[in-house]
């Protein structure tokens, strides 16, 4: 591989045409430019100068060689001013994967506070549930992934895998039981999971229906799940029609809540959190912008969500 260095000083002594002008414009001996223009006429195995009256010109491989110098050091130049604008957030991609209602109620606050901090950033989105998310950020197809996780450990994906990811906790969400209004139990008291035994469920992804199945077995019965869909509109649609009954995140609530649907707490469901995963160690300006952003509008969201349920 050619050395750059000695191409910028046969750049110098080609415009300055002489190597003792080129030796004192570039603090150098006459003889240290002598050296570094033989060596590099060695290693491209032809000569690049030839002497003109007192000073020198090109040859025919100098010229191609000075000019592809000069290419290379106008896309040098340009690369670090592209560098320097993404280190000051004036440019820049951060590539984020995140479960459709983080989608729909956490993600766009942060990215409309990350665009009037740093209109220059670009943002490209995955929609994908949290076992597909991890998949993209193993892969390093994104920078950050947003995913979910339940209580009491029983997933396994490997969002733990040790030492791997950063974790970064945006919010806690309870799992709240939707009924159909006219529901028996819609108005009653106290309600227990027990006493569901003997309804039909509507259930969300894969993973939310694998809580629901260990949550119920816990309280003594297997779920009859009658309709699985991962449509927390369609979910709630079919409660309301009284097709079925559901346990729903708060923010499923949030984003949409159908008329014949009754809310009721029930603590037995547990809670979900959601979580930023993303590689460990440095990172990218965009991506530190992005996670601080999605932390604030975690926050904001959680609190509007627990004044609106």
């Amino acid at each position: 591989m050619l050395d750059l260095h000695r191409a910028r000083i046969l750049r110098e002594v080609a415009r300055l045409g002489s190597m003792t002008a080129a030796a004192q414009a570039l603090s150098y001996t006459q003889p240290a430019i002598s050296h570094h223009i033989a060596r590099l006429e060695s290693e491209v195995g032809t000569p690049l100068l030839v002497r003109h009256g007192r000073g020198v010109r090109l040859t025919e491989a100098g010229r191609v060689l000075v000019e592809c110098t000069e290419e290379v050091l106008a896309r040098l130049a340009d690369a670090e001013e592209h560098l320097a604008a993404i280190a000051g957030l004036r440019a820049g991609r951060v590539r984020v994967a995140v479960f459709p209602t983080a989608a729909g109620a956490l993600l766009p606050d942060a990215l409309a506070a990350l665009r009037r901090r740093a209109p220059g950033v670009g943002v490209w989105l995955l929609e994908a549930e949290p076992p597909q998310a991890l998949e993209a950020l193993r892969s390093g197809d994104v920078d950050v992934a947003v995913v979910f996780s339940h209580a009491g450990g029983h997933e396994q994906d490997g969002a733990d895998e040790e030492g791997r990811w950063r974790q970064v906790v945006l919010l806690s969400e309870p799992l709240h039981l939707a009924l159909p209004a006219g529901h028996p139990l819609a108005d009653a008291r106290e309600v227990r999971l027990a006493d569901l035994a003997d309804q039909a469920w509507a259930a969300g992804c894969e993973r939310c229906r694998r809580h629901l199945v260990h949550t119920c077995r816990r309280a003594g019965f297997d779920p009859r799940i009658a309709f699985a869909t991962d449509d927390y509109v369609a979910v709630q649609r079919l409660v309301g029609l009284g097709l079925a009954i559901s346990a729903l995140p708060a923010l499923a609530f949030w984003l949409h809540r159908d008329p014949g649907v009754r809310v009721r707490a029930l603590p037995e469901l547990g809670e979900r959190q959601v979580v930023a995963l993303l590689p460990e160690g440095a990172r990218p300006p965009a991506v530190t912008a992005l996670l601080e952003e999605l932390t604030a509008a975690a926050a904001r969201l959680g609190e509007q969500v627990n004044r609106g349920l």
